[in-house]
């Protein structure tokens, strides 16, 4: 077949001409894509930075410092509380929105589904990472058994087993003159206490004060998550992804499944033979067939799934509940006089005796408020609805401004001081006026629909426990020259990294 180009066409192309040729193609690609993103695509109608209508490289470059949250937040107070903040993606900052993103669901089937913005490879996703809503409902309801009321109280003496022996270490170690690193003894009892629910596993991170394989594996890959999640959006990059995880922490990654592995096939071996109740009784019940080995996928992926949400969420309480305290005296002695008021031995204090204290409650929605779960934005893809009033393409994501929202002074009074007077009844005595516009039941801080957090209950009993026994041992002492300040020091990758934190513990003495 004669060829349609003119004889000797390629011989009078240069390389310069080439490369014009090619550079062109290129920016007219580019000036037709900006031009569809600004005008015509469907999120177009929506305000918010032009580089992150045209491109995803202000999503990246917030992601990468570890400030993303904290660009949302501004970007609502710059362009009002529906931003666009990606080309195909509309952040929200109203209470309205998050009820239509994720509460809207029938028969528990979520209307606007997971992205795959936490999905982690293509094996089984578990519960966290399942974008399938009916795989999401089933594994939910296998589970939903282990945290119901009944289970929660059988596990209270593994509460109490770690809470008392953090005590114990910091009667010995924790008054010295150095004093102690809070951020990493509360992330071992919180680790401690999440591997021995979930699938019985002892960790010993707390009595041998280091950490575990596991335990520096999901810190050293904190922010390689972070950079698998751009490369969704920049999949050209995906090759080079694993360059950003260091060399110490594909080690202790190893190290970490290798021993996953053999404690889980531990556990299953220990069907209705544990020496207590944990989370995974529901999974593997006694008299139960042997897991099939696509099933130890499944229970594998779940198995650190649990340990996680059971971990970073209890171990950021623990510590930033002190923290903020100690940084407003005058929250903190009320706090302790109310623990020490109400309980004369130590033996007393248990989560049922410690569901009237208000202000201990307080404190720690408080401290949830500041460090809220869902600093990510938590996506979703849009089915074609309406968002408070707006009207979403079906395909576009979707997310809710969590942590813009609990920073708003629409929303809050004092909206980034620790207050937790504004979460205490009106009859209380430290009520305060100021605060009785707050959003209060717009708060949500363990999320909200069919995927909800069902640990709910569980954290609440962890971490009033903790916080109760810990302040009614000891005053606690901030170490000086800790200038910590929340938007410098606080990052937010996967998980939130927050800065370490000097303390004493004097333990209280008392008249026998």
């Amino acid at each position: 077949m004669a060829s349609i180009l003119p004889s000797g066409f390629f011989s009078h192309l240069t390389t310069g001409s080439l490369l014009t040729t090619a550079f062109g193609a290129v920016s007219c690609y580019a000036s037709i894509r900006c031009f569809y993103h600004l005008y015509l695509h469907p999120a177009s109608k929506f305000p918010g930075p032009r580089l992150a209508a045209i491109s995803n490289v202000w999503y990246a470059y917030h992601w990468i410092t570890g400030k993303y949250a904290m660009a949302v937040e501004k970007a609502f107070e710059e362009y009002g509380d529906v931003v666009r903040v990606a080309p195909n993606e509309v952040a929200f900052l109203t209470p309205q929105a998050a009820s239509d993103i994720y509460g809207a669901h029938t028969k528990h089937l979520e209307h606007f589904t997971k992205t795959d913005f936490v999905e982690m490879g293509k094996d089984d996703q578990g519960i966290a990472w399942e974008r399938d809503p009916v795989k999401h409902r089933n594994t939910s309801k296998r589970l939903s058994p282990a945290f119901s009321m009944k289970s929660i109280k059988a596990k209270e003496p593994t509460m109490h087993k770690y809470i008392d022996l953090f005590v114990k270490m910091m009667k010995k170690d924790g008054g010295g003159e150095a004093g102690v690193e809070l951020r990493i003894w509360t992330d071992w009892v919180a680790m401690d206490i999440s591997a021995e629910l979930a699938y019985s596993r002892e960790m010993h991170q707390l009595d041998e004060m280091k950490s575990g394989p596991f335990l520096k594996a999901i810190w050293g890959v904190n922010f390689f998550v972070t950079i698998h999640q751009i490369c969704k959006k920049f999949p050209l990059f995906t090759p080079i992804q694993f360059l950003f995880v260091p060399p110490s922490a594909v080690i202790s990654e190893f190290q970490a499944r290798k021993l996953a592995t053999k404690e889980l096939e531990t556990r299953i071996e220990r069907q209705g033979k544990t020496e207590h109740l944990d989370h995974f009784e529901t999974l593997v019940p006694a008299g139960a067939p042997k897991p099939t080995k696509e099933e130890k996928k499944e229970l594998e992926v779940l198995a650190a799934q649990l340990l996680i949400a059971g971990y970073e969420p209890i171990s950021s309480q623990f510590l930033c509940t002190i923290m903020f305290s100690l940084q407003e005296p005058e929250t903190y002695k009320r706090l302790v006089n109310e623990i020490r008021e109400t309980f004369t031995r130590y033996e007393d204090i248990t989560p049922e005796a410690l569901t009237p204290l208000r202000y201990l409650h307080a404190s720690l929605m408080e401290a949830l408020r500041l460090t809220v779960i869902g600093g990510t934005g938590m996506p979703r893809v849009s089915p074609g609805a309406t968002v408070d009033g707006n009207y979403i393409s079906k395909g576009v994501y979707v997310q809710y401004g969590h942590f813009a929202f609990t920073r708003s002074t629409q929303y809050f009074h004092e909206p980034r001081s620790y207050r937790p007077e504004r979460w205490l009844p009106e009859d209380h005595l430290y009520w305060k006026s100021a605060f009785k516009s707050d959003a209060r039941e717009s708060f949500f801080p363990f999320s909200q629909g069919p995927r909800g957090c069902p640990g709910m209950a569980l954290a609440w009993h962890e971490t009033r426990l903790f916080i109760a026994k810990v302040l009614w041992s000891f005053d606690v002492e901030m170490l000086p020259d800790q200038n910590i300040v929340f938007e410098r020091d606080f990052n937010i990758h996967a998980m939130w990294e927050k800065p370490k934190f000097w303390v004493r513990f004097h333990p209280v003495v008392r008249d026998e």
